[in-house]
């Protein structure tokens, strides 16, 4: 498996990535352009992401932004695979923005920060990205 994560945090891309390490591989970046470039380069060359955790606010290009611009990219280069699943990542103030991520751009679903290991699985569980007793061990 191979997820993305944008987040213009360092140490909230390392925390993602330690959570999911046992499970994919992980790309990082910390803006959204690069992102989207990273996104859409693997997506046509036929090695799409099977997730993408997006953080909400990020500097030069925000993760709405991002989001749209990425499920436009889809759209274009993918059209009869299914949506990769994305997960708005956002801190608690700005629940309002993942609710509006959600529903008008096509987000996934949302977490909020600080993330927990424990949510973060039960997401992935949810996209069937991993099985339903993975990490219960731990």
């Amino acid at each position: 498996m191979k997820i993305l994560i944008a987040d213009d945090e360092l140490n909230n891309r390392k925390l993602l990535r330690d959570y999911l390490k046992k499970y994919a591989h992980c790309d990082m970046v910390s803006d959204g352009k690069a992102a989207l470039e990273l996104f859409t380069a693997d997506l046509e060359d036929g090695d799409p992401y099977d997730l993408v955790l997006l953080d909400i606010i990020m500097p030069v290009m925000d993760g709405q932004k991002t989001l749209t611009r990425i499920r436009a990219a889809e759209k274009r280069l993918a059209q009869d695979a299914r949506e990769t699943p994305i997960i708005m990542v956002t801190g608690m103030d700005s629940s309002l923005q993942a609710m509006q991520a959600y529903f008008k751009g096509g987000c996934s679903d949302y977490l909020t920060k600080p993330v927990t290991r424990q949510v973060l699985l039960e997401k992935l569980r949810k996209f069937n990205l991993i099985p339903e007793e993975a990490g219960e061990e731990e």
